[in-house]
């Protein structure tokens, strides 16, 4: 993406355009291609902790140039009022490929400035680089805030305690969390305690907050001369990444020279990362046409597909490491675990052939298994996994059966991971806590005495995890164990149909209790229809999936209930499956699936390097997964070519 001046002419098509990097772990840094900040979600640097407490540790970097002609500021804030301040003039091109790159004007000279993050650590890299005109003085001032990417500004919080500076370092200790701060730099400190006010965020309805500068870092640039700054939570960030062989053999001696040496290893890593991606969903594509027999010439993997490439960047994006483990988080800068969410995500993984990934997910969730239960949150102090919901391990079962299958790898299923998801099933069936249990009728039940509940949801998963458990005691050699598990989800089955079909309705009961069936319609109910195999005949799944269309679907999500203002995107991958599922995968089926994600499609918008937004809001964790699936094994590779995608 480049932007010029036709579009900084209008400073408000400059702050709606975002950018998002991401550094592996959870952390990242967000802003305006016009440099403002809009929302306190954006911050130059947001780093975690071990278990995934998210800090904003660097607001921002305020620049401003001294030349024969004066003072020029050249950063831009919004403060009270929306004011912007100052104008926008000295801002001549931004661009993002692969990261934020911006042309400052002013006094005659030209600065160009880029920034990047340092994989696999919480660091930020910024270099100001003079490319013309006469010599000028830069001075960069550090903006620090004592708060979360989402939480409210505090204005009466001390950001920072003590700032030591020694030549070329300097280090901040932050009074608010406790997360310490370096600064490296190739200029001068200038310490001083200069405080920003009235900072604005028009995005988050005009919250106002002070940030504190702790001091300034000049240098005089002339004739391709630069200033680089690296900030980091890491004290010794350069003698780690020396260690792990990310700075050359033997190691620069300079800054600059360091900052160069990753600039390029990022660089091609970016490059690699997308190239894997595309390949391996290139392959799952043409594995799906060949599995459906379709008749369609499959597309060059050289031609451009705008659903491929930011879903799955944003999917490798939510892969990070939390403590010992890999796992799924939703949301930047946020970085939200939600194991459930993780789970219901790998089938997206798995599309991208993303095999070794997806085990280390599932390892990490089925190490914290407790009386049948996968963990459904961890605190954020201590990593402690808390249980009670039976729906994330129910959702690993399924996961891990689909991850047995395509990657035709039993072992990981050997190694530990088969009696770790029969002791879930053996629990769920005799009862866990929170009377969790399967009930006399065959059906999983929820609660105790008159609270007792069975969700429909949670059954139609119930039914595929026992399908599931099937297929994983074959490909471990435990045929009999299988077979069991078959005669199980065949009773589940008779069941289901019999005690959840509301034939009036068309459509299946929410709940069944001792008050009786509960007549409603949920996305939820998809999951009947969606998962293979069908848990309802064909001629009732076909009525489901036409009463969902008809009273909850929007080409922008499906509705939480009937006429609910609130829309989910995180079911249209169920949805669509399903309709394809149930009407066959004809050329005008295929028409209609195409042209409800063009429609999406054209509703999204980017947040360049980063997620996809509809309606304003991001494309959760789960949608972003689901939509690739979805486009790589059932609808690329359709009979009737999508046009206009």
């Amino acid at each position: 993406m480049r932007l010029g001046q036709d579009v900084f002419a209008d400073p408000a098509a400059g702050l709606a355009e975002e950018w998002l990097l991401t550094n592996g772990l959870g952390g990242s840094s967000c802003g305006t291609a016009l440099g403002a900040h809009t929302r306190r979600a954006h911050g130059l640097l947001h780093a975690l902790s071990f278990h995934g407490r998210v800090s904003t540790v660097l607001l921002k970097l305020d620049e401003r140039l001294h030349a024969d002609g004066g003072v020029v500021e050249l950063a831009t804030n919004i403060h009270a009022g929306n004011a912007l301040r100052p104008p926008t003039r000295c801002l001549e091109q931004f661009d993002l490929d692969p990261w934020p790159t911006w042309v400052l004007a002013a006094s005659g000279s030209r600065l160009e400035k880029t920034l990047f993050l340092i994989s696999g650590h919480h660091a930020v890299a910024v270099c100001y680089r003079h490319v013309g005109g006469p010599p000028i003085r830069l001075s960069v001032s550090p903006l620090l805030v004592a708060r979360g990417p989402g939480k409210r500004p505090h204005a009466a919080r001390e950001p920072i305690g003590s700032v030591k500076g020694q030549p070329g370092r300097v280090r901040i200790e932050r009074a608010a969390d406790g997360v310490p701060l370096t600064l490296w730099h190739s200029g001068a400190f200038l310490p001083a305690r200069v405080w920003v006010r009235d900072l604005e965020y028009p995005a988050d309805g005009g919250e106002r907050e002070d940030a504190l500068v702790p001091g300034h870092i000049e240098a005089t640039l002339a004739g391709g001369t630069a200033l680089h700054v690296v900030a980091s939570t890491e004290e010794a960030l350069f003698r780690t990444l020396a260690s792990e062989g990310r700075l050359g053999a033997p190691p620069p001696r300079t800054l600059a020279d360091c900052v160069a040496a990753l600039d390029r290893a990022e660089r091609e890593r970016v490059t690699s990362s997308r190239r894997s991606r595309l390949e391996s969903a290139d392959l799952t594509v043409r594995e799906a046409a060949a599995a459906h027999e379709s008749p369609r010439p499959l597309p060059s993997r050289d031609e451009p597909d705008l659903w491929t490439e930011p879903l799955s960047r944003a999917l490798e994006q939510a892969l990070v490491r939390r403590g010992h483990r890999l796992t799924l988080v939703d949301r930047y800068p946020d970085a939200v675990e939600r194991p459930v969410d993780a789970l219901r995500a790998l089938p997206g993984l798995v599309a991208l052939r993303a095999f070794e990934a997806a085990h280390a997910v599932l390892r990490g969730f089925a190490e914290s298994i407790d009386d049948g239960l996968a963990p459904q949150e961890f605190d954020l102090d201590d990593g402690t996994p808390s249980h009670g919901d039976p729906e994330p391990a129910l959702w690993m079962v399924h996961a891990a059966d689909l991850l047995g299958r395509r990657s035709d790898d039993s072992k990981f299923l050997k190694d530990g991971m088969y009696a770790r998801l029969e002791s879930v099933m053996q629990y769920l069936r005799a009862g866990t806590r929170g009377g969790v249990r399967v009930d006399s009728d065959g059906l999983l039940v929820v609660g105790e005495g008159d609270s007792a509940t069975k969700l429909v949801a949670l059954n139609a998963l119930w039914y595929h995890a026992l399908v599931a458990m099937a297929h994983i005691a074959r490909a471990v050699g435990r045929r009999e164990s299988g077979a069991f598990y078959l005669a199980w989800a065949r009773e589940h089955h008779k069941c289901f149909n019999e005690s959840f079909w509301d034939e009036p309705h068309g459509c299946l009961f929410e709940r069944l209790s001792a008050a009786g069936p509960e007549v409603g319609l949920s996305p939820g109910q998809l999951l009947a229809v969606s998962l293979p195999p069908a848990l309802l005949p064909t001629e009732r799944g076909a009525r489901l999936v036409e009463v969902v269309e008809r009273s909850l679907f929007t080409p922008r999500g499906m509705r939480e209930r009937r006429g609910s203002a609130r829309l989910l995107p995180e079911w249209l991958g169920a949805f669509w499956t399903a309709t394809l599922r149930v009407h066959g995968r004809g050329a005008p089926v295929q028409a209609r699936v195409g042209a409800g994600l063009a429609e999406l499609r054209g509703a999204l918008t980017g947040v360049p390097g980063g997620a996809l937004r509809v309606a304003g809001e991001p494309l959760s964790l789960v949608a972003t997964a689901e939509l690739l699936r979805l486009w790589i094994e059932e609808v690329e590779h359709a009979e009737v070519p999508i046009g206009v995608l």
